[in-house]
């Protein structure tokens, strides 16, 4: 928001009652003894055009004050005053502190005058450029989220509450663009427009894909990258969204790029949240829903999820947590279930008949009936379930040991069946 406030910052009074003197009149002037009482002034009586700060202070130097005025409010113009103005305390401060001016001490008061005045008027250009271009970005995006909502509402539903979730926080991870983080969200579908529309159809209603449908479906960060990268401004928007499907561990698409905390932040929280949409049922995520994730730790960044689920999720007092057991995720037919498998995906006739959905167990009953379906119809396969493990519990994963998953995998159908676990 553009402005004409100045704060002038240091630790001698006496020089700033004389600055106030010399400067009445001329402009909307503040004041602050040090760094410390500097920043809160900019977060109580903010937004400022202008901070000038001495380079020599206790506790905190111009540098740092300045290093973080402009991380926290980019717009304000800074301005840097001192009486030991060496060349290497001038390089430190204007590339640490993006620091407009420099100007020795003492400074004659026209000088200052002339520096404060241009400064205000780089705050002008500063605020004027980002609001042409908040506007040029409004009409890009409504042209690309309007495309998207047309095209798929149930998709683009899911955006606007993972978007939601970004906005909510964002300023808790310190996240350095929060628009960004949002605009992200929204736009990570766009690429969706390259789906055909049989495929798109089964994405909205939740129905298991085949292998080839995935693969198709995994490169749509691509094309939404090209597309979100076309406008301008928004180059760290389409790396975010390109990045979207890249797991912590270095897998996933693309296949090459960053692995770990090299992974753009935007992107690592988007893994998470737009897993976590796919699996919530409502607009307040759950703690079983993060839970869930964790049965895949390669792909997101740990601490940041148990961030997100400090901020995000809504405390069910109901959750059983029996009800999200642990062990080993497999593919397979219809054919290979078995009694206490635990459903992850749909069980669904090729005719989009749902015989039994996703988070159900498997039990006798339902396994005779299968086997009767089987017979008359022909189901999508593979399907995916959870095998052989005992719970989850609150907040971590209890993993079984290899031996015991491998002999579970191995194990012939005819083997006693656990016992299904109540509800």
């Amino acid at each position: 928001m553009e402005t004409n406030k100045v704060l002038f910052v240091d630790d001698d009074e006496n020089l700033l009652r004389g600055v106030r003197r010399t400067m009445r009149g001329k402009f909307d002037l503040s004041i602050a003894v040090g760094g410390a009482q500097a920043l809160e002034i900019l977060a109580g009586e903010g937004p400022f055009a202008v901070c000038i700060a001495d380079m020599r202070m206790p506790g905190m130097t111009g540098v740092e004050l300045l290093e973080t005025v402009a991380k926290k409010y980019p717009e304000t113009v800074g301005i840097m005053l001192t009486g030991n103005a060496d060349q290497a305390t001038a390089i430190d401060a204007i590339n640490r502190g993006s620091i407009f001016r420099f100007f020795n001490k003492p400074c004659d008061d026209e000088i200052l005058e002339a520096g404060i005045r241009a400064a205000l008027r780089q705050h002008q250009l500063i605020t004027a450029e980002r609001n042409l271009i908040e506007q040029s970005l409004a009409g890009s995006i409504k042209v690309l989220t309007d495309v998207l909502a047309q095209l798929n509402p149930t998709i683009f539903g899911r955006a606007m509450r993972v978007k939601t979730w970004c906005d909510q926080i964002a300023g808790d991870i310190q996240y350095p663009q929060p628009w960004e983080l949002g605009l992200a969200a929204l736009l990570c579908p766009i690429g969706m427009v390259s789906l055909p529309p049989d495929l798109l159809s089964r994405m909205s209603g939740d129905k298991p894909l085949q292998p080839l449908e995935r693969d198709i479906v995994k490169r749509t960060p691509e094309v939404a990258a090209k597309l979100v990268g076309n406008i301008p401004r928004l180059e760290h928007v389409a790396e975010i969204v390109s990045m979207q499907n890249r797991n912590y561990d270095g897998t996933g698409f693309p296949d090459k790029g960053p692995v770990g905390e090299n992974i753009p932040l935007g992107a690592r929280v988007l893994r998470i949240l737009n897993h976590l949409a796919e699996r919530a049922r409502g607009d307040a995520p759950l703690p079983q829903d993060f839970d869930e994730l964790l049965y895949h730790k390669d792909r997101y960044d740990l601490d940041l999820l148990a961030r997100l689920r400090s901020l995000l999720a809504v405390v069910d007092d109901v959750y059983d947590e029996t009800v999200y057991p642990d062990g080993q995720e497999l593919a397979i037919n219809i054919k290979e279930l078995r009694v206490g498998d635990y459903l992850l995906t749909d069980l669904e006739t090729m005719e989009d008949r749902v015989l039994l959905t996703h988070g159900n167990f498997i039990s006798e009953v339902q396994l005779q009936r299968l086997r009767i379906f089987e017979r008359l119809h022909k189901f999508r396969e593979p399907i995916e379930v959870r095998r052989g493990g005992q719970s989850l519990k609150r907040g971590r994963a209890v993993t079984s040991s290899p031996a015991s998953d491998k002999a579970a995998a191995n194990a012939p159908a005819t083997s006693s069946p656990p016992q299904e676990p109540k509800a």
